[in-house]
C-alpha cells in the first residue's frame, strides 16, 4: 500500500459517486412511510391492529361504511379545491390558531396513530381532517395516513353532514361551532339541498347529533337561526387566514408579498386599516419612488352585503387620503407663493387615477353564488 497521503491501494476498488443511488428504504413496502418530522416511521399495519383491538374506533359518518387505511401523496392535493376548502363546514377565522397548533403537534409528537386519521371516500372526496392535511402540508410532509370509506350518498349535503360529524367528534381538531353548523345549515339552503322548515332542519341537525354537544334551548336557537339567515337570500363567504391567502396569491398571481399589499375590508376596523396602508405603506413608497403600490382586498366578515359595503368603504377612505394629501402638498406650495393648479395646467399635466401612488388590483374570489371560488384570478372591484 502507498504511504502517500490520500493514495489509494491498487486492490481498492474505487466507487463512482456518479452512480451512487439513494434508496428510500420504504418503497418496498407501500404500507410504511417515513414518519411526521422524521420520527421513526408510520405504518397502516398498526391502525388495523389497534382497529382489530378495538384500540381505534372507526368514526360511523353517515351513509359510509370504512374501508381500509392508506396513504395520501399531500404532494397531490389541490389546496383550491372546494372539497378542500371547507365552505360551508368552517367560517372561523382565526384558523391560524387551529393549524398552528396542529403544526407543532406534529412536530413535537409525530403523528399520533392512536388517533383516527383524516378521512376521505374511495373518490377522493374529503369526509374529514382538512385542518391536519393543512397543517401537515405547512409542515412540509409529504405521506398522510387517511381512512378511506366507501361511500353510498356523495351529495354535498352528505358532505357537509359528514364533516360536523367528523368535526363534532373527540378528535384532534377544534369542534365545529354553533356559527359553523349554521352556516352549514343556510350554505345546503341556498343550494336546494335541504329545505328551510322546522322539520328538514331538525333532521339534518338529529344527523349530526348536536344533542351530544349543544343544549336543547341552543338546538333551537340554532334552528331558527338557519331559517332567519337563509331568507336573506345571502351566500356564504369563503374565510380563510391572511397567511391563507397569501400562499393562495402566490400560488395562483405568483406575486410575492414584497410585491403587494393585502387589506382586510373591514367594517368596524375600516379606517384603521387603510390609514396604517397610507402611512406604513403608500407614503414611504413616494418618499422612495417606488410607487404605486399594488393592494389586494378580501374580507373577514362573513355576510355578503356587509363584504360589499366594507370594500366600497375601503377604497372610499383611501381615495380620501389621496385628496387631502393632495390638499395638503396644494396649500404648502401656496404657502411658499406657488400654484400647484396653474402649474399642472401649464405644464399640460393632471393627476388623475394612472397618477395615483396605489393601484388597486383586484379582490380575492370569496362569495360563493357571485365568485368562482376554485378560480386562480382575482376579482374585479367593480364587479364585487
Amino acid at each position: 500500500m502507498s504511504n502517500k497521503k490520500g493514495a489509494a491501494d491498487t486492490t481498492t476498488s474505487i466507487m463512482n459517486t456518479n452512480e451512487v443511488k439513494v434508496v428510500d428504504i420504504h418503497n418496498n413496502n407501500p404500507r410504511v412511510r417515513p414518519g411526521f418530522n422524521t420520527q421513526g416511521t408510520i405504518n397502516l399495519d398498526e391502525f388495523d391492529k389497534l382497529v382489530k383491538s378495538s384500540g381505534l374506533v372507526p368514526i360511523k359518518f353517515k351513509s359510509c361504511t370504512f374501508s381500509h387505511f392508506e396513504f395520501l401523496d399531500l404532494h397531490t392535493v389541490d389546496l383550491d379545491d372546494e372539497n378542500f376548502a371547507n365552505l360551508g363546514i368552517r367560517n372561523e377565522f382565526d384558523a391560524n390558531d387551529r393549524i398552528d397548533g396542529l403544526e407543532v403537534s406534529f412536530s413535537q409528537r409525530g403523528f399520533v396513530i392512536t388517533e383516527w386519521p383524516p378521512s376521505r371516500d374511495s373518490n377522493g372526496a374529503w369526509l374529514g381532517g382538512r385542518g391536519r392535511a393543512s397543517a401537515a402540508i405547512n409542515n412540509d410532509e409529504r405521506w398522510l395516513p387517511t381512512a378511506v370509506y366507501s361511500r353510498e350518498d356523495t351529495s354535498l349535503k352528505n358532505t357537509l353532514t359528514n364533516a360536523f360529524i367528523e368535526n363534532l367528534d373527540d378528535l384532534p381538531n377544534s369542534p365545529a361551532t354553533y356559527e359553523d353548523i349554521v352556516n352549514g345549515g343556510v350554505h345546503l339552503i341556498n343550494l336546494g339541498e335541504l329545505e328551510p322548515t322546522v322539520a328538514d332542519i331538525d333532521s339534518w341537525l338529529r344527523d349530526l347529533q348536536v344533542e351530544l354537544h349543544f343544549k336543547t334551548g341552543q338546538i333551537t336557537k340554532m334552528r331558527d337561526k338557519i331559517i332567519e339567515v337563509s331568507t336573506r337570500d345571502e351566500s356564504l363567504i369563503l374565510r380563510k387566514a391572511t397567511k391563507d391567502w397569501h400562499s393562495w396569491i402566490k400560488r395562483n398571481l405568483e406575486l410575492r408579498k414584497k410585491d403587494y399589499v393585502l387589506v382586510n375590508a373591514s367594517l368596524a376596523s375600516c379606517d384603521t386599516y387603510i390609514q396604517r396602508v397610507w402611512c406604513e405603506t403608500i407614503l414611504p413608497a413616494i418618499i422612495k419612488g417606488t410607487d404605486p403600490v399594488d393592494i389586494i382586498f378580501y374580507t373577514s366578515l362573513y355576510r355578503p352585503p356587509e363584504a360589499r359595503e366594507a370594500l366600497s368603504k375601503s377604497i372610499t377612505k383611501l381615495n380620501q387620503l389621496y385628496a387631502m394629501s393632495y390638499e395638503l402638498v396644494k396649500s404648502q406650495l401656496a404657502a411658499a407663493g406657488l400654484n400647484l393648479d396653474g402649474l399642472l395646467k401649464a405644464t399640460g399635466k393632471s393627476i388623475g387615477d394612472a397618477e395615483k401612488p396605489f393601484n388597486i388590483i383586484g379582490a380575492c374570489p370569496q362569495i360563493a353564488d357571485s365568485h368562482d371560488l376554485e378560480s386562480d384570478s382575482l376579482v374585479s372591484v367593480a364587479k364585487y
